[in-house]
C-alpha cells in the first residue's frame, strides 16, 4: 500500500504524536508498505519520506503548547499530494484539529483514496468542539475509519462525533528499552534515581512531583529526581526545586529519543503525575520496556496502561501524602522494585509496535476491500 501519514506534530518538535507516527511508519515499511509523513515545518537532515507543506507555531490548549501550521493555500496543497503521489490510504493524525489536519480531511472531500482519522484527544470538555461541532461533525463523515488510541480518546471522540472507533493503542519500540544496556555516567554513582520524561506543560504537574520529591528526599537523602524535557513551567519548576538543584534534582533539557533509552536504564524508578487529560500513557510504556517500576497519577488513560500494585503504583490527582508515600515505599523495597519492573517488561512487550502496526494494517485492508465515505 501507499499510504500518506498526516500530522501537525514531527520532530523536530518531541511529543507522543511525534513518537507515534515516527514509529508506526517504519513498522508499515518493514511490512513492505511505502509511508510518506506529510507535515509541516523544515526539512530535517537526511529525511527522505517526509513532505513539508507550510510552517509550525506553539499554541496554548489542554494546559499544553501545541503545533499549528501556517501556511497559504494548505488545503490546495495538500488535495495536490494526495493527487500527486497515488496513496492507497490518507491517514491523518488528530484529524478535527486545526490547522493541518482539518485542512487534509477537507482536501480529502475531493480525492478518491480512503481516509482514516486517529484520535488522540482526553479531556473533560472542548469549548471549540462545542462551538464548531455542526461544522466539524460534516468533515468527519469523510472519515472511512476512526482509531482511538485508548478507551480514554474513544470516549472523548463520541462526546462530540458520534460513530464507529476501533481502540488501537500507541506502541513502544520494545527492543531498543529493553535490550538497553548503556548507562548514564553522571546517574551511576550509587543513588536512588527517579526519573521524569515529557514536556514541562502546566498539565504535566511537574512542580507538584518536585514538591513530593524534596519531602521524600529529606528522609531519604540518598534519592535522585531526573526531569528529561522542557517546556513553559520550565522556570516554575526550577524554582520549587531550588536549592536542590544540580545535586539532587537535574534537569537535562530536551533529549532525542537516541538518547533515551540510557536514561530509563540509569532509572530506578519512573513518576508521571499529569491531572487528568492525558489519553494514553506512552512514556510509561517506554518505562515498563526498560523494566521500571512505575508511580503515577490514577487518570483513566495511564489506567489503561498500568494496574496498581501490578507494574507500578498509582496515586489519587493531588493527593501529596500518597504520591511521597509510593516513591518512599519503592525506594526502600528493592524486591518490590524489580517485582513490579519485570511484570511492566511482560506487559508492555504485547505493545511493541510490530503488533500494533499490524492491526493498523488489518484496518486498511478491509478498508480498501469496501466502499468509500461520500
Amino acid at each position: 500500500m501507499r499510504i500518506a501519514m498526516v500530522t501537525q506534530s514531527y520532530y523536530p518538535r518531541l511529543g507522543g504524536v511525534t513518537e507515534h507516527v515516527h514509529n508506526l511508519s517504519a513498522a508499515l515499511r518493514t511490512m513492505g508498505h511505502e509511508v510518506k509523513v506529510i507535515t509541516s515545518g523544515p526539512a530535517q537532515p537526511g529525511e527522505t519520506s517526509t513532505i513539508r507543506i507550510g510552517r509550525n507555531a506553539l499554541f496554548p490548549k489542554n494546559g499544553a503548547m501545541v503545533n499549528v501550521t501556517i501556511g497559504v493555500g494548505l488545503r490546495r496543497r495538500l488535495r495536490q499530494e494526495f493527487l500527486g503521489n497515488g496513496f492507497d490510504i490518507i491517514h491523518i493524525q488528530c484529524p478535527l484539529e486545526p490547522t493541518l489536519p482539518l485542512a487534509a480531511l477537507m482536501a480529502a472531500r475531493a480525492v478518491p483514496q480512503r481516509v482514516v482519522g486517529t484520535f488522540h484527544t482526553a479531556a473533560n470538555w472542548s469549548a471549540p468542539y462545542e462551538v464548531f461541532r455542526p461544522l466539524l461533525v460534516r468533515y468527519a463523515g469523510r472519515l472511512d475509519a476512526r482509531i482511538a488510541v485508548s478507551a480514554t480518546a474513544r470516549t472523548f471522540a463520541l462526546r462530540y462525533f458520534p460513530g464507529d472507533y476501533a481502540v488501537i493503542p500507541n506502541g513502544v519500540d520494545f527492543a531498543r528499552f529493553a535490550t538497553c544496556t548503556e548507562r548514564a555516567p553522571e546517574l551511576d554513582d550509587g543513588r536512588i534515581n527517579l526519573l521524569f520524561v515529557g514536556r514541562l506543560d502546566a498539565r504535566k504537574r511537574v512542580p507538584w512531583l518536585i514538591s513530593a520529591f524534596r519531602q521524600a528526599h529529606a528522609r531519604n537523602p540518598n534519592l535522585r529526581l531526573v526531569i528529561v524535557g522542557r517546556g513553559p513551567t520550565e522556570a516554575a519548576c526550577r524554582l520549587v526545586a531550588h536549592p536542590l538543584t544540580g545535586t539532587s534534582i537535574i534537569f537535562k533539557g530536551a533529549l532525542f529519543p537516541t538518547e533515551l533509552p540510557k536514561y530509563y536504564n540509569s532509572a530506578h524508578i519512573f513518576c508521571s503525575v499529569p491531572s487528568g487529560s492525558e489519553s494514553f500513557g506512552l512514556v510509561l510504556l517506554e518505562a515498563m520496556a526498560a523494566a521500571k517500576p512505575v508511580v503515577a497519577t490514577a487518570i483513566d488513560g495511564y489506567r489503561g496502561v498500568v494496574t496498581d500494585q501490578v507494574e507500578g503504583l498509582l496515586v489519587a490527582p493531588g493527593d501529596t501524602a500518597g504520591l511521597v508515600g509510593a516513591i518512599e515505599r519503592l525506594a526502600r523495597d528493592r524486591e518490590l522494585r524489580e517485582a513490579l519492573g519485570a511484570r511492566g517488561l511482560r506487559k508492555a512487550s504485547g505493545f511493541d509496535w510490530s503488533r500494533v502496526a499490524t492491526d493498523v494494517e488489518r484496518l486498511y485492508a478491509t478498508l480498501l476491500d469496501g466502499p468509500a465515505s461520500a
